[in-house]
């Protein structure tokens, strides 16, 4: 039974690689058979309404969307989107309004935190990511390292002469997150042994540079311990007491992801790339290096039956330490991993204690994730909304999500 949890956990850990915005949208649920819902005849009505509604709150035309709001409650008065514009509206009319993201969520929460993904009136959104097309005009416009490598991040299958491309920018990169992302790249299991096996040689040597560099953390010294390595063979000795040195010092990175995001979406804007703050979001977390720390779980794993009890207790509190810094970044995905480490290492250390503590983390983000999904932030027609919701969130997702179950305010 507890293999069972620990398989159910990780996958559902490798699934939060995708944006939470790409999440709502591939889950949407349009079918709605609400008893409440205005009648079919009157959904077209009610829904050109609400986007008349969000483009007039957008241009800043508030008159025209006090008047459009109006008719919308009067067509759709059981609805909660109507009142949640409403809020927004009274919002916009303050003489300095500010980012409205938290206005939109204390609304949202006093109607009772309804599942808008089941929306009749929101617009329908389908996933799509950027055409291929696009992303390869602005790969032949990128020069830098960080616009190079993020561009090949968001194909979904880079291509063995951007590989090489990127391969060849390592030893002259100086950006350590750029590193970790590429390191992110180059170990996709899509790509060619021998090409993984030439890509680990030149990231060890590069990682081991950032570790002399940043002495007390832990991410680059796990990344060149795992770099060219494969999931099904066991830790050796040597391995384990590499792990042990890293399990022992002070901090998981000291870069911040806000400052990544930030950069990057400044860089993909500048070749005028499409969405780009969700193509920033999404290459800022691949620079997270938390693909490695599920790396080092398979490891783990595979190791269990080869060692005695008591080395297995010692694995069991390095796993703890270095998830017990992870669960304490600010990313969904680093405090994930961590929940997902500290649960494998109080299952060596036989702690049950421990292990539920580890759960009972991993078990409210998944809460806060769940909830979140209920706003279907992607459906709103509102363009700085969604601006404002991202920059919110990379300044502290964790937070940011439990906000979302009442637990702070959107960071």
């Amino acid at each position: 039974m507890m293999m069972g949890m620990t398989r159910r956990k990780l996958l559902w850990s490798l699934g939060l690689a995708t944006s939470l915005f790409a999440v709502s949208r591939s889950s949407s649920l349009w079918s709605s058979r609400s008893a409440r819902r205005p009648p079919d005849s009157e959904v077209t009505t009610a829904r050109a309404l609400l986007v008349l509604a969000c483009n007039a709150l957008e241009a800043g035309e508030l008159h025209e969307a006090r008047d459009v709001i109006v008719r919308l409650r009067a067509l759709a008065p059981e609805q909660p989107e109507p009142w949640i514009l409403e809020k927004l509206l009274v919002h916009r009319q303050r003489e300095n309004p500010e980012g409205w993201g938290q206005v939109f969520l204390d609304a949202w929460i006093q109607k009772g935190r309804p599942d808008l993904q089941r929306s009749v009136l929101l617009p329908e959104v389908g996933f799509a990511g950027i055409e291929e097309l696009e992303l390869e005009s602005a790969w032949r416009r990128a020069t830098s390292s960080r616009a190079r490598i993020s561009m090949a991040l968001l194909f979904p299958k880079a291509s063995e002469a951007r590989i090489r491309q990127v391969l060849q920018m390592l030893p002259e990169l100086d950006e350590p997150a750029l590193l970790v992302a590429a390191f992110d790249l180059l170990t996709d299991k899509r790509l060619a042994a021998s090409l993984r096996q030439e890509a680990a040689l030149v990231l060890r040597q590069q990682l081991s540079r950032l570790a002399e560099a940043s002495p007390g953390t832990m991410r680059f010294r796990l990344l060149q311990l795992l770099a060219g390595t494969e999931g099904d063979v066991p830790l050796g000795p040597r391995e384990l007491d590499a792990l042990e040195a890293l399990s022992v010092l002070p901090t998981w990175k000291d870069d911040s992801f806000t400052r990544q995001f930030l950069e990057t979406r400044r860089c993909l804007e500048e070749l005028a790339l499409s969405g780009a703050s969700g193509a920033a979001f999404t290459v800022a977390e691949r620079a997270l290096g938390h693909r490695a720390v599920l790396h080092l779980l398979r490891r783990v794993e595979t190791t269990r039956e080869h060692l005695s009890e008591d080395v297995l207790r010692r694995m069991g509190r390095m796993l703890w330490r270095i998830g017990g810094h992870l669960s304490e970044q600010s990313s969904l995905l680093e405090c994930t991993v961590g929940a997902l480490l500290m649960a494998a290492g109080a299952t060596h250390l036989r702690h049950g204690r421990n292990q539920r503590e580890a759960f009972a983390r991993e078990d409210a983000l998944h809460q806060a994730v769940i909830t979140s999904l209920r706003a279907a932030l992607d459906r709103w027609p509102l363009r700085s909304l969604t601006e404002h919701l991202l920059e919110s969130r990379a300044r502290s997702e964790v937070t940011w999500l439990r906000a979302f179950v009442g637990k702070s305010t959107f960071p």
